[in-house]
């Protein structure tokens, strides 16, 4: 049987054309009780997953043959590498995945070595370290993606009576924004890889590309998802002014157009050509490329008119700069960096100061090789040395992670997805 990879990843064309709009996002987190047998963790998410399929055709354990509107809600499943330390595992954990998690969270620290992107001032978790379990939802409607987490939290407690081995622990919620922008008033996931193959090819687990051993073949279209809750500080964000978050971002704020360069004067110079961002209907390279920083492709007036010296340093230094180093390199080595990610804000009462909100992205990112994304976090070609990127003396405390985590997401196979890790 020919394996495929997990619901909740929209990676294609035609899931990607329904994904557009404003879908509801939730992720749990469910530990292993102590001196627990794989078995029974498997029995315990066999029974979970039949309470997802039936929440898939809009049934409820406690409302009979009545039936409610389902949202269209998928159901991904992933493991932290500690599941593979529980008594009686049947699997051993890929060698990809040994070693490839974020730092433990500690307020104000790294989230790796190499980063400025440091964790909270406070309470702050990394999920791959301290839980097993990852489950996320994505519906069409709010209802949908919290009803999940109220089944899944009953389902547990239904078992607690009968020695139940798993508990929930933390559980985060988002949205999808029909307008495509982020929080930052700009464009969002505009480059976001060019089409089904090339997505694809990032995702999955390639026995060729990721060099598997024998022992991990039953990894193969399977995949990696990260998951980091980060804040962003708007305050700081809007005491720059739009010109200086154009050249930090490297795109025009109101249209998407990519950054050209800059003037005599310091000015950002975006292509006149491009069309503005109003379409989301399908991908269009004129604005969802940027040109190539070191051969611009302008007309002879805009040559001109940039300060070709002082422009190479903003746009390598820019978010996006420091982002798209594309080269010639297949999406299916993972030295190509490529990674599909899925964003999702978030907004929650702020607890120090009363009357304020915190504002942010649940980003989640896929990934045949983990350390794709953890390369591009460290190296300071990319974002290494840097909270989110530009020349413009931005502050290190814009943006800071609630919780990180690294999780190996399986194949779809019979049972449940990774049920071969414990039967």
């Amino acid at each position: 049987m020919n394996k495929k990879i997990q619901q909740g990843i929209y990676y294609d064309k035609f899931s990607e054309f329904k994904f557009a709009g404003n879908h509801s996002f939730a992720i749990v987190f469910l530990r292993v009780l102590n001196g627990v047998h794989a078995s029974q963790v498997g029995r315990s998410l066999m029974g979970l997953w039949h309470v997802y399929e039936l929440l898939k055709k809009g049934k409820v354990s406690d409302l009979g043959h009545s039936v409610v509107p389902g949202g269209e809600i998928s159901v991904l499943i992933g493991y932290g590498p500690e599941i593979f330390k529980i008594r009686g595992v049947k699997k051993r954990i890929p060698r990809d995945f040994e070693g490839s998690q974020f730092l433990p969270a500690k307020s104000k620290k790294p989230i790796l070595d190499g980063s400025e992107i440091k964790y909270v001032n406070g309470r702050c978790v990394n999920l791959g370290i301290s839980e097993q379990i990852a489950v996320q939802f994505i519906s069409k409607s709010q209802l949908a993606s919290n009803r999940a987490i109220v089944e899944t939290s009953e389902y547990i407690s239904d078992q607690k009576s009968s020695k139940g081995c798993l508990e929930l622990t933390k559980f985060y919620t988002g949205f999808q924004r029909d307008d495509r922008r982020s929080w930052l008033g700009f464009h969002d996931e505009l480059s976001n890889l060019r089409d089904t193959i090339e997505r694809k090819d990032a995702i999955c687990i390639n026995k060729q590309y990721n060099q598997l051993v024998p022992d991990d073949f039953w990894t193969v279209c399977g995949t990696y998802m990260s998951f980091l809750r980060t804040e962003i500080d708007l305050g700081i964000w809007r005491k720059l002014g739009r010109k200086n978050q154009e050249l930090i971002v490297g795109r025009e704020k109101s249209t998407g157009k990519p950054l050209l360069g800059i003037d005599k004067r310091g000015n950002p110079l975006f292509a006149k050509q491009i069309r503005k961002t109003c379409s989301f209907d399908k991908y269009d390279i004129r604005y969802h490329d940027h040109p190539n920083y070191f051969e611009p492709e302008v007309s002879t007036r805009e040559r001109n008119l940039i300060d070709a010296v002082a422009s190479l340093d903003i746009l390598s230094q820019s978010h996006i700069g420091r982002t798209r180093h594309i080269g010639q390199t297949s999406s299916k080595d993972p030295s190509s960096r490529r990674i599909y990610r899925q964003g999702f804000e978030f907004i929650e009462p702020c607890a120090k100061e009363r009357g304020s909100v915190k504002v942010g992205l649940n980003f989640v990112s896929f990934q045949n090789d983990p350390r794709r994304l953890l390369f591009i976090l460290r190296d300071p070609r990319w974002l290494g040395k840097s909270n989110f990127g530009g020349t413009h003396n931005l502050s290190k405390d814009f943006l800071s992670v609630q919780a990180s985590g690294m999780f190996f997401v399986p194949p779809i196979e019979r049972g449940f997805p990774g049920y071969s890790i414990f039967q």
